[in-house]
């Protein structure tokens, strides 16, 4: 069994280690808890600075709900309710006047992660020198982590903003303006991280890895599961990385690499019971969890922002009327459209049922998918508990169904997609071939409902002019991606507006 307890207390460490050296010459901050002049000098030092990176990804995601902002809102499912905000996030107006809109355009807090990655990935050799019980077999891991940290941050920014800025080092002092660099070679660059970080991560923490024999860090395997780059995370951020650029050779790759080592791994598909409990998959500790960034009440980690349940809840859940955003009934219907869908399904007396929803019929039905709460439901206390859910079994299994299909191995690609049907009680695809391009991104679309892939999804099957207000010539000027903040233009700035949103 999975020692729960100690596996979700690494992110109140990682929160309580925060140093900070998280500023970068991109309009980041400095915010120091340590001087820079007294770290690297221990074993500690070591571990400070490397958690740090995981504590400042998991802010980059969950500060203002940026994860659902980018990856879920602007693709139509969802509608807003009265927040002007989220109203023109899921317009796709971004360009729209209000403080949130300029906070989820700025880039700035994902090269706070960049930025801390460089840095340990030139200083901890520093610690090594400087500790002997910093051995070379910790200091490689830990330079692994900080590379998957690094790719992680890169392919987010591509995803979200196209061309950026790459920064290889990290050089202090005050803002300097970088210009743009193309995303094929940012993602090349992540690409290399991510694969130098598989390269040097263990399957598991668990000392029968040859690439960590020793504990990592005092603690057991169960402390690392999910939580921190392993093998397959890197392998699975790998697989989308050439997604992403349609390399669906090297998607293949990846993800039989990742499923064929299954086991080394310990992951397994769940059940529906399990993927949508309040003890299941978004605690961040179910066995579908490939990487995951947990909140625990218990570790005092939970939090307002970070979580779907602060936009999508309302009575009887938690104290508010009405959520901020939902999904309406037709939208709901035109999603869920097969009969035994575990997830959703409309009865024969025509009310809903399934996990997903609460109050199928009312005029604002709830998504509640994802229901952790913490605390209460009240204010001024109302907090969640439910975590950020990078990569899971059954994602990887469809990205896997998807590389197939675009390779044109059709029926390899069905027997993937349907090993995640049949999880859900709605059986094999009975549709032609012809149609299987699209049965892969409508499972993907009920299946990852509200865990921020939709909008991505769009963008890599090429499918924005059908469900977005946006036309082919709107997506070739760039629309599928944010517009880069005000606040990061200007005189003197080699920085310049992506050219959709000029």
């Amino acid at each position: 069994m999975k020692n729960y307890k100690l596996k979700i207390s690494f992110w109140m460490l990682a929160g309580l280690l925060l140093t900070g050296a998280c500023r970068t010459k991109l309009d980041v901050a400095p915010s120091h808890l340590v001087p820079e002049k007294n770290m690297w000098t221990t074993k500690n030092d070591a571990r400070a600075a490397v958690f740090a990176g995981y504590a400042l990804l998991r802010s980059a995601l969950a500060d203002n709900n940026a994860w659902l902002a980018y990856g879920e809102l602007r693709a139509g499912d969802f509608t807003g309710v009265s927040r002007g905000d989220l109203a023109a996030v899921t317009g796709n107006q971004l360009t729209a006047s209000f403080t949130a809109l300029d906070q989820w355009s700025n880039w700035r807090r994902f090269y706070a992660v960049i930025y801390q990655a460089n840095l340990c990935l030139e200083k901890l050799a520093t610690v090594n020198k400087n500790d002997f019980r910093y051995t070379p077999e910790e200091m490689k891991v830990d330079l692994a982590h900080c590379r998957f940290l690094r790719a992680m941050a890169y392919f987010y920014l591509v995803r979200i903003w196209g061309d950026v800025p790459l920064m290889k080092m990290a050089v202090s002092g005050d803002f300097v303006p970088v210009a743009h660099t193309s995303q094929a070679e940012v993602l090349a660059f992540a690409e290399q991280d991510a694969l130098a970080a598989a390269e040097g991560l263990p399957w598991r923490y668990d000392q029968q890895s040859p690439e960590l024999l020793s504990q990592y860090w005092g603690q057991p395997a169960a402390f690392w599961q999910g939580v921190v780059a392993a093998k397959a995370p890197a392998y699975v951020l790998l697989a989308h990385i050439a997604a992403w650029k349609g390399d669906y050779l090297t998607t293949d790759k990846y993800t039989r690499m990742v499923l064929d080592n299954r086991v080394k791994g310990g992951y397994n598909f769940v059940p529906t019971s399990t993927l949508t409990s309040a003890t299941g998959t978004f605690t961040g500790q179910a066995d579908n969890i490939i990487f995951a960034m947990p909140f625990n009440k218990n570790y005092q980690e939970s939090s307002a922002s970070g979580h779907i349940e602060e936009w999508a809840l309302a009575q009887p859940f938690i104290a508010k009327p009405q959520p901020d955003i939902f999904i309406n009934n037709d939208t709901i219907l035109s999603i869920f459209t097969e009969k035994n869908d575990e997830r959703f399904r409309v009865t024969e007396s025509g009310s809903g049922a399934g996990t997903y929803f609460t109050g199928f019929g009312n005029p604002v039905p709830l998504f509640s998918k994802i229901r952790l709460l913490s605390v209460t439901g009240a204010d001024p206390l109302r907090s969640y508990q439910s975590a950020i859910v990078v990569f899971r079994y059954e994602e990887l299994v469809l990205l896997r169904a998807e590389a197939l299909m675009f390779l044109g191995k059709s029926s390899e690609a069905l027997l993937q997609l349907n090993a995640v049907r049949g999880q859900r009680g709605i059986g094999d695809y009975t549709g032609n071939a012809a149609g299987l391009s699209n049965a892969i991104l409508q499972e993907r679309r009920r299946e990852l409902l509200g865990e921020g892939w939709r909008w991505f999804d769009l963008v890599r099957f090429e499918q924005l002019p059908r469900y977005s207000r946006f036309s082919a010539a709107d997506v070739a000027a760039g629309a599928q991606y944010w517009p880069v903040s005000k606040s990061l233009l200007g005189a003197g700035s080699a920085i310049t507006q992506n050219k959709f949103w000029q």
